[in-house]
């Protein structure tokens, strides 16, 4: 889960040194996108663990 935030937050901040903007849009932006996939993915995972363990 930290990786995939991480790598969000890591294309958001070379997206802004690439293309300057005030509040730092493209990391916050991606940040979030980010974290809420990998939520998604969590409980994707676990719903498919839970389905095995049946």
């Amino acid at each position: 889960m930290f990786a995939i935030i991480g790598i969000g937050a890591f294309v958001g901040v070379k997206l802004d040194n690439a293309f300057p903007n005030k509040h730092n849009l493209y990391t916050i932006i991606l940040s979030l996108v980010f974290v809420i996939f990998a939520i998604v993915f969590v409980i994707r995972r676990i719903i498919a663990i839970s389905k095995e363990d049946n």
